[in-house]
């Protein structure tokens, strides 16, 4: 049967609408993604899906057995792995019949289950380290091993319908693959949410969540961006044209009007010199009055109409295609050494270093350099030594003094979360008046209405934005850009524009990211391997 949604909707407790009127069906056994802008309320969808939130509307009708592996995990902190993932009851229920209570009720929890133990062994072996057990606290665990534990925990409870909301988030390029073969290999319907574009590419359709509306592409991903591409292409066209028009009706109508205004003024002026009455004046100005206004009040419909036209074509034009980025190149000549590292390691205990020799490397200005290796290997400790905010514990390195670097997370953390849109954008600002510094707003999408919100209340997309927009109008652009897992927590639209910003940036670029199809969109050319 699958899953079938009919006129779903869904209300903040604030009063804001994020669904209404959702309408789809998934069959059963199928293997697609659910994709849309941040905010547009995936992550909320599919805890409906999986009969955690309730809709305000509409009906969802799924009686398969449903298994949802969240995006996020802070509320599992306090819980043993095997508490987290529902097994601790029976692991309990079953030693407490092996050890002679053969009470009812521990027979019930069990229900049969007897090798629940193995099973719950089997698969943390499979996924994670020896060491991680049902015992192991999950407050102890990485975000990727987190992760782990619930895809693990899948082949346990063998559901018929896998929801997985951004799966390879924070796993490496290893944990990934294996993320792809498991979607593969199951025999479940799988449903995922993910900018993960690999992913995307394995799955066989796809539905699009965008103002509030649910379409679907019975295609893999590339295959839909090709279809949406061709669309926006012919909308931007659209708009063009309705643009034009718009203009051109805009002069024809004020040149009506001088024209009719004209021809009130002769006729008064010409019965003026015929001797026409004044009572007979009075009668000719007021027609000629509302012969004016008449035709003022159509032409004013007729343009309003086409306004409306106008702006039902324009937000068909999707913000990636709306908004171009340029950032200029970085003052330093090609190939002046930047950073030099030689035996270079780090210890965050006494006596333990991170790395088992030291890492050796050189920077130059220009380079586009990728730094790999699995979850642990200590990436972005290197990171953070290179941009000066850690020490070596031992080794050489050297930094040039007048390297100017701006260190990227996947927060976006150099935005000040105290500050207004407007405020953070004016930190940045050498030389631009308020009017200009708005029009770059506007450029990057951040219209008058969201100028003085608070940066703390901006998505991951509108933080790197943002971003981008203060390094625009910096007039001291940076010659390293560090970005560590920059994507994490940006949509696919707002990756993309990252990915043609970063590309077209001619200063150096050191990037930790375990999406291969960034990299490759971003032009990488070199590699420093911490295995």
């Amino acid at each position: 049967m699958g899953i079938q949604v009919h006129n779903l909707a869904y209300v903040h407790l604030d009063g804001a609408t994020l669904l209404k009127n959702i309408s789809f069906s998934i069959s059963k056994g199928a293997k697609c993604a659910i994709i849309g802008a941040n905010g547009s309320g995936k992550s909320t969808l599919l805890r409906m899906l999986a009969g955690i939130v309730a809709p305000t509307g509409g009906e969802i009708v799924n009686d398969e057995h449903t298994y949802l592996i969240p995006q996020h995990f802070g509320q599992y902190d306090d819980m043993t792995v095997g508490e987290a993932i529902g097994v601790s009851e029976k692991i309990t229920a079953l030693h407490n019949i092996l050890g002679g209570d053969a009470s009812e009720s521990n027979f019930g929890i069990l229900d049969d289950d007897w090798d629940i133990e193995n099973k719950v062994l089997s698969a943390l072996s499979r996924w994670l380290p020896e060491e991680i057990t049902a015992d192991t606290p999950m407050s102890a665990l990485s975000g990727g091993e987190k992760t782990k534990v619930f895809i693990a925990a899948a082949s346990i409870h063998e559901p018929e319908l896998i929801l997985m909301d951004e799966p390879t988030n924070h796993l490496d390029t290893q944990s990934r693959e294996a993320v792809y073969d498991f979607i593969s290999e199951s025999q479940a319907t799988v449903v995922v949410v993910s900018h993960d574009r690999r992913i995307l590419n394995r799955l066989s359709s796809i539905y699009e969540l965008r103002i509030g509306e649910m379409r679907y592409f019975p295609v893999p991903y590339d295959e839909y961006c090709g279809i949406i591409q061709s669309e926006q292409q012919s909308a931007i066209a659209q708009l063009e044209n309705r643009q034009k028009e718009l203009a051109k009706a805009k002069r024809l109508a004020q040149t009506q009007l001088e024209r009719q205004s004209k021809q009130n003024t002769k006729g008064r002026g010409q019965a003026e010199k015929k001797g026409v009455p004044r009572i007979m004046m009075g009668a000719m100005k007021n027609r000629a009055e509302l012969t004016t206004a008449k035709l003022a009040d159509m032409q004013q419909a007729k343009l309003q109409a086409m306004a409306e036209d106008v702006d039902t074509v324009r937000a068909s034009v999707r913000d990636s295609s709306a908004m171009k980025v340029n950032l200029s190149s970085s003052g330093i000549h090609y190939g002046k050494i930047l950073a030099r590292g030689a035996g270079v390691n780090h210890s965050y205990k006494e006596g333990a270093m991170l790395w088992s020799s030291g890492v050796d490397f050189v920077l130059n200005s220009g380079d586009r350099v990728r730094i790999t290796g699995r979850n642990g290997s200590g990436k972005s400790t290197l990171l953070k030594m290179i941009c000066g905010r850690l020490e070596a514990s031992c080794g050489l390195l050297e930094i040039a003094n007048d390297a100017n670097i701006i260190y990227l997370d996947q927060e976006y953390s150099i935005i000040d979360g105290r500050k207004t849109v407007y405020e953070q954008l004016s930190q940045f600002n050498h030389g631009l008046r308020e009017h200009e510094l708005k029009i770059r707003l506007n450029r990057f999408l951040f219209t008058k209405e969201t100028w003085d919100k608070p940066c703390s209340c901006l998505s991951g997309g509108e933080r790197m934005k943002l971003v981008l927009c203060c390094l625009m109008i910096s007039n001291n652009m940076p010659d390293i850009i560090i970005a560590d897992e920059p994507t994490n927590n940006i949509d696919i639209e707002n990756m993309e524009i990252l990915a043609r910003t970063l590309r077209e940036y001619r200063g150096t670029l050191i990037v930790v990211s375990h999406d291969e199809t960034f990299i490759e969109d971003i032009g990488i050319t070199s590699e420093i391997n911490l295995e």
